[in-house]
């Protein structure tokens, strides 16, 4: 790339432009151990990925499938290996499954996994791979060895930043594309959006990177309204997420405790189990939800939840409250729709508030 010519290589020939945006996403984090490039490991970081795993299951007798890591991609595939009645196991490096959100969420993740029959080994490294004599694979670990017949690798992903970094782009300290509020780089006429570059985080008004699909959205929107003559700035993020493990719905927004405090808040939490619904209706499940509010403003810093029934609901909406600087107070009398069908007359929400307060 040229960037003071205007022009992009592309093989032998030259492509010219006006503008440039670079999108140019992730890149599946390597363990960087001897076999992994063996057939039968697999990442999953887009629609080859997936049909590749699909035909593979279909060509192959797939019994034992082992799972590297403990992040979105990797909870969210055992249920799909357990859907088809394979044997699953996940290996994770560290102690517990999202261990940034604490306890009781990380052991109710693991609880979920076993319940649903899914073998969790925590505090375990993989070694490297070997082929084995029956064409399986060999996962080694420092407690020993795994047999499988396919291995999914899902330990993150990295910023796709080499075009960047040729073209002399800066960086940002997440290691993604430094863009400003308008999605444009350091270099005149250039953007980035997406997964390979950097968002601010409105809370903390640091650098952030979350590489998400909804947060991708709103950068390409972003972007293409500059270029095409109507300014629009894009905010930030405030680190909303949520995923699904079999029936369990987790979700977070915001700063954690621990988080907030790192940051210089004062912050206090509250964590509530309530039922989702009266009891006394059908469908009633309990959801555990934590709010965190610094102490001194009373101003809500986040959320974190989990549960069968409305926990991705609760934690929007938390989101919400976070985006318009809410405070504790403001947040235990909000106006929520009520009806049995759909919750309690006094919400979760309402409960951690006053429990804080």
């Amino acid at each position: 790339m040229d960037p003071s010519a205007g022009v992009v290589g592309l093989g032998d020939g030259k492509l010219p432009f006006d503008h440039l945006v670079i999108a140019t996403g992730v890149a599946p984090r390597r363990l960087n151990v001897e076999g992994e490039d063996l057939p039968g490991i697999f990442y999953l970081r887009g629609l080859q990925d997936a049909l590749g795993i699909k035909a593979f299951l279909k060509e192959k007798q797939v019994r034992k499938v082992v799972i590297a890591g403990a992040g979105f991609i990797a909870l969210e595939m055992c249920e799909a290996f357990r859907g088809l009645d394979l044997d699953t196991t996940v290996i994770y490096r560290g102690h517990q499954p999202m261990g940034r959100l604490g306890d009781p969420f990380s052991r109710r993740i693991v609880a979920e996994m076993e319940q649903n029959r899914v073998a969790f080994l925590p505090d375990t490294d993989i070694l490297g791979f070997e082929k084995t004599g029956d064409d399986a694979l060999s996962v080694q670990t420092a407690g020993g060895r795994l047999r499988a017949d396919l291995v999914l690798l899902g330990i993150g992903a990295v910023p796709q930043v080499f075009l960047a970094e040729e073209a002399g782009i800066e960086i940002g300290p997440t290691g993604a594309v430094a863009v400003n509020n308008r999605m444009e780089t350091n270099l005149p006429r250039i953007y980035a959006v997406g997964d390979c570059c950097e968002s601010r985080h409105r809370i903390t008004g640091k650098p952030f990177h979350l590489p998400l699909g909804d947060v991708a959205n709103k950068q390409g929107r972003t972007a293409g309204s500059n270029i095409g003559g109507e300014p629009l700035t894009f905010p930030g993020v405030i680190g909303s997420f949520c995923f699904k493990v079999f029936d369990l719905e987790v979700a977070s927004t915001g700063l954690t405790e621990t988080e907030a405090r790192k940051e210089g808040f004062d912050a206090r939490s509250a964590t509530v189990e309530v039922s989702s619904k009266p009891s006394e209706y059908p469908g009633a499940r309990k959801i555990t939800f934590r709010l965190v509010c610094d102490h001194a403003s009373g101003r809500v810093l986040g959320a974190q939840a989990m549960g069968r029934d409305g926990a991705v609901a609760r934690v929007n909406i938390v989101s919400a409250a976070v985006t318009a600087g809410l405070s504790c107070e403001e947040l235990s009398n909000l106006d929520m729709a009520y009806a049995p069908p759909f919750n309690q007359a006094q919400d979760c929400i309402h409960v951690a508030a006053r429990k804080l307060m």
